[in-house]
C-alpha cells in the first residue's frame, strides 16, 4: 500500500467515524460519482462554487445531465433553498477525517455551511498525515488567507444538558469525494 493509499484509508475511516461519507474517484469519473450521490439522496437543486479544477473534472455538466438544477452564480440568492452544495477543499487531514477550506472565496464557505447536503471535492495528493503537518502546510503558504476552516463531519452541537442536534451550524450530511491524482 502506498503512502497516499494509506492516508486515504485513514482519512476515510476517521470521516466515517463522525458520520461523514467518503468516496474515491478518478478524474474522469468524478462528475458521475457526485451526480450518483445526489440522485441516491433525491437532491434536485445544488449550488456549486466552481473552480478551475471542478470545471476540469466536469461536475456541473454531470449534475445537469442527471437532472439536477445547478446554480453557479448568485450563490447567496440560492444557497438557502438549494438542497445540495459542492465546493473544492484545499487540504485534508487523515488523522481527523477533516477537510480544510483555505482562501478568500466566500461562495465556497456559503455552500459548505448552508446546504443540507454538502459534497467537498478533495485532491488525494493534498491529504496530510495529522494536525501538525497541516499547520506546517498553512505556515508555509506565501500569504496567510483571510479564512481557514476545518470541516469534520456533519454539523452538530449540544446544549448544556448534552442534548445533541445535527445540522444547526452547517450541513446535515457531509460527503467527501477524493479525486485520484493519477
Amino acid at each position: 500500500m502506498s503512502t497516499t493509499d494509506a492516508l486515504y484509508e485513514r482519512f476515510k475511516a476517521n470521516l466515517e467515524a463522525v458520520n461523514g461519507e467518503c468516496s474515491l474517484a478518478a478524474k474522469a469519473d468524478a462528475g458521475k460519482v457526485v451526480a450518483d450521490l445526489f440522485q441516491a439522496k433525491g437532491i434536485k437543486t445544488a449550488c456549486v462554487a466552481e473552480t478551475d479544477f471542478l470545471r476540469e473534472i466536469g461536475i456541473v455538466p454531470a449534475l445537469r445531465e442527471a437532472g439536477v438544477e445547478v446554480f453557479t452564480d448568485h450563490i447567496r440568492l440560492h444557497a438557502e433553498t438549494a438542497q445540495g452544495g459542492i465546493s473544492e477543499a484545499q487540504y485534508g487531514v487523515a488523522d481527523l477525517g477533516s477537510i480544510l477550506q483555505v482562501g478568500d472565496e466566500i461562495d465556497a464557505r456559503i455552500v459548505a455551511t448552508m446546504s443540507a447536503d454538502y459534497v467537498g471535492i478533495l485532491k488525494e495528493s493534498t491529504i496530510v498525515d495529522d494536525y501538525d503537518a497541516m499547520f506546517d502546510v498553512i505556515c508555509a503558504l506565501p500569504e496567510m488567507p483571510n479564512f481557514v476552516g476545518f470541516v469534520t463531519g456533519p454539523s452538530r452541537t449540544a446544549d448544556i444538558e448534552c442534548v445533541s442536534t445535527v445540522g444547526v451550524h452547517g450541513p446535515l450530511r457531509l460527503s467527501i469525494v477524493i479525486i485520484q491524482d493519477a
